[in-house]
């Protein structure tokens, strides 16, 4: 057996059966990561009403918001996203579409506004990020926050209607660190559309690296 030291951890290296080399990680694409407690998830269970403002596209300066992710400035970290999951629950989307934004300014508040606590993802480890976030059901003023600007659309899809059509479902886009947030910046999720009395629920993985 031939093995060799990657950037996912050791690799294993196989000889088809036309004769070419290729290769397979025998440890876990995130593990080296999370087993040095570098990786961290924050979760919003439900929003309780129709879709803050602050989660819609261009939303203005100091918005009331449902769930977002912010580098404090001088942090010394970037915040390479990961995956980022969204579900529905009930009530009817508008337009279809769900983006990522991001803000120039983070908010100015002296604490996140969590309803479940970020999470080291390595399991009850004592958890040392030093991202800021919102995860409020009821939406959250970021205060000090300036207005969302568009990175791109999501890597999934949810069609206008109605979400009880698509009970149960559950979408992941795996970002694999194509969206980096920088100290002093701001990442939001953001829909094209407020619809009607729309109910879901987000979850964001990032990975902290020294910059």
């Amino acid at each position: 057996m031939i093995t060799a030291l990657n950037s996912t951890g050791v690799s294993e290296a196989v000889l088809s059966s036309d004769n070419n080399l290729h290769t397979t990680s025998s440890i876990p694409k995130y593990y080296a990561a999370t087993s040095e407690g570098s990786v961290y998830s924050m979760t919003l269970t439900a929003w309780t009403t129709t879709t803050s403002a602050g989660n819609l596209l261009a939303a203005g300066a100091a918005a009331s918001t449902n769930f977002a992710l912010w580098n404090p400035k001088n942090s010394g970290k970037n915040l390479a996203l990961l995956k980022f999951g969204v579900f529905m629950i009930s009530g009817t989307q508008g337009i279809p579409g769900l983006f990522h934004s991001y803000a120039e300014t983070c908010p100015t508040l002296s604490a996140s506004v969590l309803s479940t606590p970020m999470r080291d993802n390595k399991v009850a480890a004592a958890s040392g990020h030093v991202a800021m976030g919102v995860s409020s059901a009821a939406g959250t003023a970021l205060t000090g926050g300036s207005a969302l600007l568009v990175i791109r659309i999501a890597d999934l899809a949810v069609s206008a209607g109605t979400f009880s059509n698509l009970g149960g479902s559950h979408t992941t886009e795996y970002i694999d660190g194509d969206i980096v947030i920088p100290p002093g910046k701001m990442w939001v999720p953001t829909w094209a559309a407020a619809g009607t009395t729309t109910l879901g629920g987000y979850s964001i993985t990032w990975q902290e690296i020294d910059e």
